[in-house]
Parts: C-alpha cells; structure tokens; sequence
C-alpha cells in the first residue's frame, strides 16, 4: 500500500472546490490537478503530475492479459566484451535459434510474472538476473534516503518467497535505499549472514540519459509535459525519440546486457538480485516485454512499482531471455486509482 505523501497531491482550494462547487468529480479533478504523483530515484529527484488534459474519467472494460509469457533473445557468444547484442528477439514458443524453450510463466493482467514464479521456472542450465527497483522509500530522493518501515517488511517479504538453500549474489547501486533492498531481500530468505553486496555504478540510474536528471525534468517541462521527468521517459520508453536527452532504448539496453550482465556473469552466483531505481529499471521492463508492460504513464498513469523489475535469464550458451517481474502484489503503482480511491470516489472504474 502506497503511503498518502506519494500520491498525487492537491491543494486545499481543490478540495474545498470538491467539497462545495456542485460540478461533478471528474469536472473537479480535471480542473485541480496540482502536482506530484511519483518522484524519479536519482540523486536530484524530478516530480511529475497526472496530466489533466488527459485525464480518463471511466471505464467499463479492464485490461485483458497478454498473450505471451516470456521473451527470449538469442546472443551469439561473443570473445570480446565491447560488441553488442544482436538486436533479434523472438517470442517463447516461437521458431527461435535459442536451443532452450521455456515453460511458460504466467502473468499479471499488467504483464508481470511473480519473481518466486520465474525463479522456480528456472532450467539447471540457466542463469538469472533480476533487476528490480528498490523497496519503499522516505520521501527525500538522496543517496541517504531510507527505506520505510512497509519497504523494510516488502523487500523481507519478496526474500521468504525465494527461500533455498542457494546463495544468491546481491548487486546493488550503493545508495542507502538499494543496500537495505538487498539486505532485507537476504533477511527474508533466512540467510546467516548479510550477504557481502557488489556495487555497480552503472546502475545508478543515469545509463539511458544523456543529460541530468534535473535538466530532464526542465526539458519535459519546456515540451508542456505536466508529468515532468515520468511522463517524459514513458513517452520514450514506449517509441517517442527524444535525442538530444535520451538514448535509444533498445540498442543501450542491449549494450547493458552484454557490457555489465554477461561481461560480470562469471563473478556472481546462479541467481542474483540487482536493485536499481525506477529510472533504469522501468525502461528495461518495457523493452525485456517488447513494450507489451502497462507502464503508459501518459495514458494510464501507471508507473514502475516497487521491487519490480526485469528477470534477464542466461542459458549456457549464452542466449537471453527476458521476463518482467514484480516483488509485491502488482508490478505497477497506478497513481489514479490510488487518489481515486483515497479521495472517495467510488464510481470510477478501471
């Protein structure tokens, strides 16, 4: 359960409008919408608002669930850690030139499948990485920032569904918030030690950006994006070219996979757990599912939830294959819902 200070705020003229104006909910949300619905986990935090240009005001019809259950990309095995990924993918279950078919995995109507569920599914020749976003976080968006107590209780949660007798490699990107991911993660696990954690500095949120986040923030701002930074890189994400900010998705996703995942695959363990932010991890999850995740921000106001992510599974030929994944109980935070039924309104549906 998300806490009310991470939801879509609005001011108290709003609500008295709410309260006294006699136009109708919809007419009212439309008009108030002020500010933040979710912040980006970089060091310089950018805040982003549900467009209320764009607002829907209800539905009748709810998401069907996709039809397909994991990915895979076949890599040819390559001597030299500086090429890149063959850009190829093919469904499971399809003609593939990977010598491993899946079983399949089911997922959420969001698209996500459960980290347990994949972790099981897993063939003894294969490897897995999950890059998942960090658990709950306090408010501030610093290197310092803590996880709540809820985060605390959710990465521990995510840990007693992985339980084993395997060590797990725990990959983190130094901040306070992805070290205690990690920890927690081992914790609930019921390891006997805090797990010695790597960190990777490629992971800090800043490898699909080409400027700061601050200046993303005032970039979205000067296109007339209400959502800042989160409606910008969903519009990215999902097919928007914006050069001069952001890289092309699916080329430096690749290059992440063969530059950092199989570069330093020989180190970790079988299966290891990578915690990352919301910036690097949303757009892995969107180009793993070949954009079928519902993170559309700009249209459904979905974004990355926590302990969500991507699974990167490695067979011993070195072919990849991608399943997006969740922690808690969904893969999304859907901001909407969450103010829809903070504030009380009843009749929305979505």
């Amino acid at each position: 359960m998300m806490r009310a200070s991470t939801l879509a705020i609005f001011t108290a003229g709003a609500l008295i409008a709410c309260n006294d104006s006699g136009s109708s909910s919809t007419d009212v949300i439309q008009a108030e919408i002020e500010s933040s619905a979710a912040d980006l986990d970089s060091p310089e935090g950018s805040s982003a608002a549900i467009p209320s240009s764009s607002l829907p005001v209800s539905s009748s019809s709810g998401h069907s669930s996709p039809a397909y259950s994991s990915y895979s990309d076949p890599v040819a095995e390559s001597s030299s850690s500086e090429e890149l990924l063959p850009e190829s993918s093919s469904f499971a279950g399809s003609s593939s030139s990977a010598p491993h078919v899946a079983a399949e995995i089911p997922l959420d109507k969001d698209g996500f499948a459960t980290v347990a569920d994949v972790y099981r599914s897993l063939a003894p020749d294969e490897k897995a990485v999950f890059v998942i976003r960090h658990s709950e976080r306090e408010d501030a968006v610093t290197i310092e920032t803590e996880l709540t107590a809820n985060g605390v209780k959710m990465a521990q949660d995510l840990g007693a569904t992985l339980k084993s007798d395997e060590e797990f490699s725990y990959i983190t990107s130094g901040f306070v918030r992805t070290n205690e991911t990690a920890n927690n993660i081992s914790k609930g696990r019921g390891e006997a030690s805090l797990p010695k954690l790597i960190t990777n500095y490629d992971i800090t949120g800043n490898w699909f950006l080409k400027i700061s986040a601050d200046e993303l923030a005032q970039y979205a701002t000067n296109l007339g994006m209400q959502g800042s930074s989160v409606e910008l890189m969903a519009h990215w994400a999902y097919g928007d070219p914006y050069p001069d900010a952001l890289y092309e998705l699916e080329p430096r996703a690749q290059e992440f996979m063969q530059s950092v995942i199989l570069k330093n695959l020989p180190k970790w363990k079988r299966v290891s757990i990578m915690v990352s932010h919301d910036i690097f991890v949303m757009p892995l999850a969107v180009f793993g599912s070949e954009g079928k995740v519902a993170l559309k921000y700009y249209e459904d106001y979905h974004w990355i939830n926590y302990i969500a992510g991507l699974a990167v599974i490695i067979d011993g030929q070195n072919n990849l294959r991608y399943v997006p994944v969740k922690g808690a109980d969904s893969g999304v935070i859907d901001y909407l819902a969450i103010y829809m039924a903070e504030h009380g309104y009843g009749g929305y549906k979505k």
